[in-house]
């Protein structure tokens, strides 16, 4: 059975309760006709003559069956038919030639999920005094919850900062005390919400005494309160002569269940959607953005992407993303093709080198393929 049926068994269910009070009130008998072809077409599954009936039942997500029945009351006004059914709900029923009726209007027999509605309430998406069919059509838009999921990460990307502010620890080596420096950072939020540690990290560089590679370590982030700081260490000691050190904030940002958590509406945002919504170009719909955790030959990615720039994060020799050595490079989009969903993206080191691409199919939230790089090697990866 469809979605489309069981909402009309629903309304099958709703009009034979109407149905028997209207007989029993011995109310106009060409309404109770009506009702009862109603009824019976929404038993049979005929939504033809449901949609001609009641063309606006197309739009119902479901159907409030929490009625009153003993509280019908029905008014003939001309043409038009009222019935109230108790509970705040009512109908208009327009008599037409002959016997033929319509239903014209309705409030309260529509009904939506309880944390839908309740979103929509505190969004100012759900609007008192509206009829179903208008309030459906306004939460139809679907847009809202995205629209205020990447402004508020917005919010984030912009509102943490962050400082190095000293180093820490010794060393005994050779018969004498060295300084064997780990370094402290302070990160300070200054949105006006709180932020979970997972929603940042640091990655930090640093070198060896007389040159050599850089170590790389990832610095997990802590949960920090609106308008406060927190301390974050590196856990790897490095030499006090440190030559090319660096150190980078990531803001990975809110997933939809932290930000629906932390999110305090103001009651205004749908009106501000709407407006703000006709003043974005075009391609705004096209770009992409997102940030996905997954494997690339074997070891723990992170991938993020924000319209036509992002980044790519890889341990090395480990499927857990938060331990080992990891690397960090940038991506820049070359091509996405909606109709075959391809997504190709180039991969580059900190100081601009190509490493590769990113070719593969990204669609429902996953992305799958190959990273060929520069050398003819490539390797699978899965993201999501």
């Amino acid at each position: 059975m469809t979605d489309n049926m069981k909402n009309l068994s629903i309304i099958n269910m709703l009009f034979l309760v109407v149905l028997m009070c209207l007989s029993s009130c011995d109310n106009d008998k060409a309404v109770k006709e009506f009702v009862t072809r109603y009824a019976t077409a929404a038993a049979n599954g005929d939504t033809a003559t449901v949609r001609k009936i009641y063309p606006d039942a197309a739009k119902a997500v479901s159907f409030n069956t929490a009625l009153i029945a003993d509280s019908l009351t029905v008014t003939d006004q001309d043409s038009i038919v009222l019935v109230g059914l108790g509970n705040g709900v009512d109908m208009k029923i327009r008599r037409g030639a002959g016997d033929a009726m319509t239903i014209v209007e309705s409030h309260g027999l529509f009904a939506y999920p309880a944390n839908t509605l309740a979103f929509a309430k505190k969004t100012g998406q759900w609007k008192e005094g509206l009829t179903d069919a208008q309030q459906a059509e306004r939460m139809a838009d679907q847009g809202l919850v995205d629209y205020l999921f990447q402004s508020f990460n917005e919010q984030v990307k912009t509102g943490l900062s962050i400082i190095r502010t000293g180093t820490y620890g010794d060393d005994y080596y050779q018969g004498e005390w060295v300084s064997s420096e780990g370094a402290t950072f302070t990160v300070k939020n200054n949105t006006p919400f709180d932020v979970p540690g997972s929603a940042y990290h640091i990655i930090y560089k640093s070198g060896y005494w007389g040159g050599g590679s850089m170590s790389s370590e990832m610095v997990a982030g802590k949960n920090v309160k609106a308008g406060e700081t927190v301390e974050l260490r590196t856990t790897r000691l490095g030499p006090n002569m440190e030559s090319d050190t660096s150190h980078q904030l990531v803001v990975r940002g809110f997933t939809k269940d932290e930000f629906l958590a932390n999110f305090q509406p103001t009651g205004k945002e749908f009106d501000e959607y709407l407006e703000r919504k006709g003043q974005r170009p075009a391609a705004r719909a096209e770009s992409l953005s997102f940030i996905m955790e997954g494997l690339m030959g074997g070891c723990g990615t992170r991938l993020g992407l924000e319209g036509d720039e992002g980044f790519l994060m890889y341990t090395l020799n480990s499927k857990e993303l938060e331990v080992g050595n990891v690397e960090q490079r940038s991506v820049t989009l070359v091509s996405y093709d909606p109709a075959t969903a391809q997504l190709v993206l180039r991969v580059k080191k900190i100081d601009g080198t190509v490493t590769g691409n990113l070719v593969g199919t990204y669609r429902n939230g996953a992305y799958q393929g190959k990273f060929n790089n520069v050398n003819g090697k490539s390797s699978s990866f899965s993201f999501r």
